[in-house]
Order: C-alpha cells, then structure tokens, then sequence
C-alpha cells in the first residue's frame, strides 16, 4: 500500500488538502483596507474585488478548486488556509499589502493599451511596493469559463513587472555611470562623432546614429550617448565593470517576501564589443522592472538599496498579528551600491535628462523629476522603458518616489511612454496628499 509517511512533500500536500477542507480562505486587502480577494465559505468560490480586478490580476493571480492557484494565492496559500483561529470558525490568515489600490489601478490604466508592458511604484524612503502592473492581464472570476482563451496566451501567467526579464538598453546607463564614477574615468570628455568602430571592426553607433561632439557624463546621461559609455567602459575594463555592476546586485537571485527577483549578467568574456554593449545595456543583459525601480531606488537613496516588499501584514483568524514584516524594524538595506556622492552626481544628471525629456512636472510640495529612458534593440522591435524617481528640491533632495515604465515589443522609442508615467505620478500626488493628511490625524489623537 502506497503512502505519504516517507515523502514530506506528499505530506505537506496532504496536509494543505486537509485545511482547504477545514478553513474558510483568509482575504487579502491593499494598504488602506480595501478588500481584494475573499471568500465565503469553506471551499467556495473566490469573490474578487470587481473595481480593482484586472488591475490586481497579475499580483494576486488567482485561486481556483480545478486549476489550482497562481501569484499571491499561491505563494501565501499555506498561510491563506491555516491560522490560529477558534474551533467554530476556521478562518485563514488575511493579508494586508503595501499596494495602494487606486495607485495600482492608475497603474494599470496607464499601460492599458501596451500589449506586453509594466509599471512599477516605490516608496524610495522605505522600500515599499505602492504599485506593480503588468499586461496582458486576465479577470479572475471568469477564470474558468475562459481557461482555455486564458491558457494558451503566452506569459498571462508570467507577470511583466517582476517575472519575465527584458534588455534594459540605455537606462541601464544610470548603473554604469555610477561605475564611470567610482572607478575614476568621469574626468576625461569624450569626441562622440555618432558611432564607435571595435577592433574586430564591428560599429555601435548611437540612436538614430546622433553624434554629440565633446561631451562629458552630464551630456552622456541627457543626450544617451552610446559612444560615451562604451568609450568609459573600455577604459576601466572589465574586471572593475563587472565589479561595480555586482555591488548592484546583477546576476544575483534577490528573494523577496512575495517572489525571486532574476536577472542576467553574463561578459562571455573580455572583448571589447561585449563590455561596450554591456555598458549601455545590451548584449545578453537583462532585468525587470521592478529590479530596474530597486536600482533608482538605490541611486535617489544616496547609494543604498532598499529591499522592496509587498507583505504589510498577516493577520490570524483571531485576530492577532501572526507575521512580522519589515514596517516593525525599519527598511532593510541590501546593499550599499555606490557613495552618496556618486549618486548624487548621477541624480543631478537624471534631473537634466528629465528637464530635456520634458519632465516639468513639479509637486505641491516641490518635486523635481530625474528621469532615464531606454530603447533596447531586440532584432525587428524594441524594448522601450523610463526609469525615474521624485524628489523632493525643497527638503534637500529627499527621494520620495520611484516610477518605471516598460513596454516589450515595441517599435517605439523609452520617450513615447512619457504620459503614462506622467498619469502615475499625478496619482502619486493624491496618495502623498492622503498619505500626509493620514499621518496629521493620526499626530492629532
């Protein structure tokens, strides 16, 4: 007779079997208290938040008794079925994210149109994820009678924002100007005449082959010059390269209380066209937004890297707080990439590229936007992204807030998404407002 005594997995399966039988599935809720994924009864279906649904589709995913379940219900399914709770009315834990719903709807809204795309929103201060949208989504509770439309499109299921990894293209030049500057090479200019030739006689030229004259790391952050950070690049070489990219974490697997982040940073090897095409974000260099949200981070934050997380709290079917997350000890540094004065010179850049890109957006409380768009060849289409981040100019720079934008397969330039980050830091505006006015009230009692 076949049993589980010897397998621990097939226990723990037997187990989970077992609590899907006995409690009432534990709700999820965003920052402020609004519910997003509940149920009424034990084994019952899944009732999800009508407003927010496709929006929340690619975080949440989904919990289904016939195909199982993805995104947050699957990774918190052990604790959405199990908590200490009264004998009578088995109830799992809830969950509390640090997504505000509006912010991610406005997210969502904003990428809408963009077949394969993503946005991403950070708290730069603390690390918190206030948005994480994707597209294609899907609407959860028609998941079953659509399963078999839902099934057969390609990476439904693998969320843009923070699963599947795309070339970076030049905002990735924000990382490696902190690499020019930390390894002494910022103070030479250089003649960029609009294209670089290698040795082995391969030509990179800049987009839309521009040329920039003398120009120095300022100039090469405003104008994306390729021939620039190739030219950096070859010039520090590629053991301290590859050394100041590591201190951002590329190429590492970075666990987060929701998911594992991936990235890919592969030299192959020493050539020149292989370092050249790494420094401006090519070659076989890839990330996700929302690394690419934890890398600005890190530069407003004066070189320090936060750890992002979603998980505000967890909440038992009693009622007591079953999990701590980080909001009790404070943000938790991952790294510190670079100096807090390398990164103050690569956000000063930023704000130029911003100031040329368009960004005249300010805040009511004195935000200034810096800003990096990228436009990554990927043989017939392009990746196109912005990397940017609030500041507040008249508290000393403080960073407030982190905004990515990416749209996969396009046959646009990072430039042509501007209105869509444009959308979110307006709603970002109102949630500081709700946010500042929350925080008075509660001073006041």
């Amino acid at each position: 007779m076949w049993t589980t005594l010897g397998n621990p997995e097939s226990r723990e399966a037997a187990a989970q079997e077992t609590r899907q039988r006995t409690y009432i599935r534990g709700s999820i809720y965003d920052r402020n208290g609004t519910l997003l994924s509940s149920s009424e009864k034990v084994n019952g279906d899944r009732i999800y938040n009508s407003e927010y649904e496709r929006a929340f589709s690619t975080v949440i995913g989904y919990y289904s008794p016939i195909y199982g379940t993805t995104g947050l219900e699957s990774k918190f399914n052990s604790d959405l079925i199990s908590s200490k709770s009264t004998e009578d009315n088995k109830r799992g834990n809830d969950i509390t994210l640090t997504i505000d719903a509006d912010l991610q709807q406005a997210a969502y809204s904003a990428i809408s149109d963009i077949p394969e795309g993503a946005a991403v929103a950070l708290d730069a201060q603390t690390g918190e994820i206030l948005a994480l949208a994707s597209t294609p989504t899907f609407i959860p509770s028609q998941l079953e009678d659509n399963w078999s439309e839902y099934s057969q499109k390609t990476g439904l299921f693998l969320p843009n924002a923070y699963k599947s990894t795309f070339a970076p293209g030049s905002d990735f030049k924000i990382i490696t100007a902190c690499a020019v500057i930390d390894n002494g090479v910022d103070q030479e200019t250089v003649n960029d005449q609009g294209s670089y030739t290698f040795r082995n006689g391969q030509t990179i030229t800049n987009y839309d082959s521009r040329s920039f004259g003398t120009i120095d790391l300022d100039d090469a952050i405003r104008y994306s010059s390729n021939v620039y950070f190739i030219t950096k690049a070859l010039d520090m070489g590629a053991d301290k390269l590859r050394a100041s990219l590591e201190k951002f974490k590329l190429g590492e697997d970075i666990e987060l209380d929701f998911t594992t982040l991936t990235s890919n940073l592969d030299f192959e090897d020493d050539r020149d066209e292989v370092i050249g095409s790494i420094a401006f974000g090519q070659g076989k260099t890839e990330v996700t937004p929302l690394y690419m949200a934890m890398a600005c981070q890190a530069i407003l934050n004066d070189g320090k890297m936060l750890k992002p997380y979603m998980i505000k709290s967890m909440v038992s079917g009693n009622g007591t707080v079953s999990k701590d997350y980080p909001e009790s000890d404070g943000p938790e540094v991952l790294q510190e990439v670079t100096s807090s004065e390398t990164a103050q010179r690569v956000v000063a850049a930023m704000e130029g590229a911003a100031d040329h890109y368009g960004f005249d957006y300010i805040g009511p409380d004195g935000w200034t936007i810096a800003a990096k768009t990228g436009t990554a060849q990927t043989g017939t289409s392009t990746n196109a992204w912005i990397v940017s981040g609030a500041v507040d100019a008249d508290n000393g720079n403080t960073p407030k807030y982190v905004v990515v934008v990416m749209a996969a397969d396009q046959d646009h330039d990072g430039i042509y998404y501007k209105n869509c980050v444009d959308d979110i830091y307006d709603a970002l505006v109102v949630y500081d407002a709700n946010k500042s006015s929350s925080s008075a009230d509660t001073n006041d009692d």
